[in-house]
């Protein structure tokens, strides 16, 4: 039998910051071939869960058991909801990817009955569209009676800045409380080892991760707000975030909400131009040198300028000055998905009448065929062959 035992540690407590890990054993029938630790550090302030709460350890460590196909023995006490849940949220990879995702069993020593949880939301705030889209629109009750009421927002260092870069890290986090000061919402940074201890693709498993490193703060706010990646009618599957399957990271006391399927990031970023303060500091970028600002060239950057232009908005400061044209003539676009995301901006400029000559050029771009297209075309059985032996290497 090939398992993973997780055990949960005592909480470290220093002048500033709490610290809460588990240890993270490896073993193959009666042999331990691997021991590691995973923490959570974060202010002192925040109240946080139990030592022997161990649904944020379980939710860290489900896709690298999938994919090593290695059961979950946990030593302490998970949610009796989250349980269930994952049950199916196992199932949902494994018809996706079941060459590389596996259904494994998951025991735990102590099961948590349901409990409510406590009032009011919490929401990842990197300072990017989706998490921008979806503070304005709950702190301004702009979703009806979905409206949620946000007590506080994180910063994650760790993903997509890595540790080693503190000062980079430290910068964007300012950036980002600057923004929610605007609007009188708190900003909570939170450090994690996860992405130096894990083997899956960061595109299949961010979701659950951010679930589990928010799940920190579920006595503070019992609702987590996870903002969208892609709208209902243009679902990327399978990606790490969805409305099939994040409310399934959802435990007895802390509810996932996928938010914001109901745009696409053009219309995003037509709604948060009503926040200047939101849209001066927004940072979207991370393929350039310096991850607490955009760099303004690389295909994410272009793309976020172009979404602006495409609602008659001008291109926000947050962006270095530069020739739009120019820098659409430098992108090409990497996979189905990023061309989806050009497209809907193609399309939703010629619904509007948009005749601005970036448009012509956004098109030339879009009827481009990109390399791999050239050398093994759409269909082939050579492109099929090397798709998926590209798909095992990589852990995709």
């Amino acid at each position: 039998m090939k398992y993973i035992e997780i055990e949960p540690l005592n909480r470290e407590t220093t002048d500033s910051d709490c610290v809460r890990r588990c240890r993270i054993k490896r073993i193959d029938g009666d042999v331990q071939v691997d021991q590691t630790e995973l923490w959570f550090q974060f202010d002192k302030s925040i109240v946080p869960p139990e030592d022997n709460d161990c649904d944020s350890y379980l939710l860290a460590v489900l896709m690298d058991a999938m994919k090593e196909e290695r059961d979950v023995i946990v030593k302490g006490e998970v949610s009796k909801q989250l349980l269930s849940n994952l049950v199916e949220y196992q199932v949902a990879w494994y018809k996706w990817l079941p060459d590389l995702y596996s259904y494994i069993n998951i025991s735990a020593e102590s099961i948590r009955d349901n409990s409510t949880p406590v009032s009011g939301a919490i929401c990842a705030f990197s300072g990017g569209v989706d998490a921008t889209f979806s503070v304005w629109r709950h702190s301004q009750a702009k979703f009806s009676h979905r409206s949620q009421d946000i007590k506080l927002c994180s910063i994650v260092h760790g993903f997509d800045i890595p540790l080693r870069e503190e000062t980079s890290f430290n910068n964007a986090s300012k950036r980002a409380q600057e923004t929610l000061r605007d609007i009188q919402l708190k900003l909570v940074p939170i450090k994690t080892n996860y992405r130096e201890i894990t083997t899956v693709n960061w595109e299949h498993a961010f979701s659950c991760v951010l679930v589990a490193v928010l799940s920190n703060f579920k006595k503070v706010a019992g609702t987590c707000i996870v903002g969208s990646s892609e709208p209902y009618d243009s679902l990327v599957i399978p990606w790490g975030s969805s409305p099939i399957t994040d409310h399934l990271l959802s435990s007895g006391d802390f509810h996932v909400i996928h938010d914001g399927a109901s745009h696409n990031r053009t219309e995003k970023v037509k709604e948060i131009c009503d926040w200047k303060v939101g849209i001066e500091n927004l940072r979207v970028c991370w393929q350039g040198d310096l991850k607490d600002r955009n760099c303004g060239k690389c295909e994410k950057c272009v793309r976020t300028k172009l979404n602006f232009l495409a609602t008659g908005n001008p291109i926000p400061i947050c962006f270095p000055d530069s020739n739009i044209l120019d820098d659409i003539k430098e992108i090409t676009l990497p996979n189905e998905a990023v061309r989806g995301e050009w497209r809907q901006i193609y399309e939703y400029a010629n619904k509007n009448e948009v005749k601005d000559s970036w448009v012509g050029q956004l098109r030339r771009t879009l009827n481009k065929k990109s390399l791999i297209d050239k050398i093994l075309p759409k269909g082939s059985p050579q492109r099929e062959i090397v798709k998926n032996l590209t798909r095992k290497i990589s852990g995709r």
